[in-house]
């Protein structure tokens, strides 16, 4: 069993509904930096009222400051931006990277710059991308060692997403690969894109991708989908070259999953259970529930499941991980449940002992 503790939780209060989908940073002075999707008002909806917060740990996660916003939605002319990645820049400046929803239903992407971690400048990246909602999770910016900067994207046209933000109607999402030459100053799209369209499981297409780097420069590229587990695709290291996605070897209901590599070793944490037929969810849980994390040596063969969490109530999803100097994981993710609004709207800092993981 590992050894775990909840270090630090932020939960919805009055004018604060929701903290969700963030990512973690080394600041210049040796503390943590955790920024994330901080909404106001009254609605927990993804288009609501959202800015980018920041909390610091000077003990290696144990205990946090508290939240300051650093980035807000008005500097953009917009009422929302969410999801956090994080990135030190070419001349070390820290970096939090970040959607801009805009007001014509499209994303686009911003970033707060740092030199010290203490004042940021916030910069629209410009965005050489057909206009669409792109999804870009958290904590999935990945800088290669040619230095590219990889943004795995899914994407709706502004059309579809106004349709579903106001009727609920789905549309099968694109799957596809941003990418930045020039340190994240702006950012294109590769020459493919992937779907699903089978009418019943296919119907959302292929969601919330995620890239990972390994040593040798290829790439593995993961999806969450609605058949029951996660697909997948590889490359050997040129991005406009991935093989065909398939189903692939974790299983999940419709759940994002993060993949990582520290020292050699490859952490994927997930929500192994898929919402099979008969499966009962408790309210605003969507099925998230247990949460697991594993590790692998080879890539290929992983250990058993090393639950985190695993109470029914809650649902846990959109994690973000951090390797710390004393020998641990920090892991911030979603864990709310009915009281709380849904899943996504209590924010919660595991800190995990790796020599614990089986």
């Amino acid at each position: 069993m590992i050894k775990h503790q909840i270090t630090h939780q932020l939960p919805p209060s009055p004018n604060n509904p929701r903290n969700s989908e963030g990512a973690f940073l080394r600041g210049k002075n040796g503390e943590i930096l955790f920024a994330y999707s901080r909404y106001t008002g009254d609605s927990i909806h993804d288009h609501a009222s959202c800015d980018i917060a920041l909390i610091t740990s000077k003990d290696e996660g144990e205990h946090w400051s508290k939240p300051r916003i650093i980035a807000p939605a008005s500097f953009f002319g917009t009422k929302n931006v969410m999801s956090v990645s994080s990135l030190v820049q070419n001349n070390g400046d820290l970096a939090f990277y970040f959607l801009i929803k805009e007001n014509d239903f499209s994303t686009t992407l911003g970033r707060a710059l740092s030199p010290d971690g203490e004042h940021f400048t916030l910069q629209r990246c410009r965005f050489d991308c057909k206009p669409a909602f792109y999804v870009i999770n958290n904590d999935r910016l990945v800088r290669q060692k040619s230095g590219r900067i990889l943004a795995p994207a899914a994407y709706i046209t502004a059309e579809k997403n106004r349709a579903h933000t106001e009727t609920k109607e789905i549309a099968p999402y694109m799957t596809t690969l941003l990418y930045s030459d020039d340190d994240g100053a702006s950012f294109q799209s590769v020459g493919w894109e992937y779907t699903s369209h089978d009418p019943v499981n296919g119907y959302y297409g292929l969601q919330e991708p995620g890239v990972i780097e390994y040593e040798d420069g290829s790439l593995y590229y993961w999806m969450r989908t609605n058949y029951g587990c996660q697909f997948e695709c590889e490359s050997k290291g040129d991005i406009e070259c991935f093989t065909p996605p398939h189903a692939g070897l974790f299983t999940s209901p419709v759940s994002p999953m993060q993949v990582k590599e520290y020292d050699g070793i490859i952490y994927t944490i997930y929500n192994p259970i898929p919402n099979y037929n008969g499966r009962i969810n408790q309210e605003g849980t969507w099925g998230r529930t247990p949460f697991v994390l594993r590790k692998s040596t080879d890539r290929s063969t992983f250990g058993p499941l090393n639950v985190i969490e695993d109470d029914e109530s809650r649902g846990y999803c959109y994690p973000a991980m951090f390797q710390t100097r004393d020998n641990c994981l920090l892991v911030a993710y979603c864990r709310g449940d009915a009281n709380d609004g849904n899943t996504l709207c209590r924010l919660g800092i595991t800190k995990i002992a790796i020599d614990s993981i089986e």
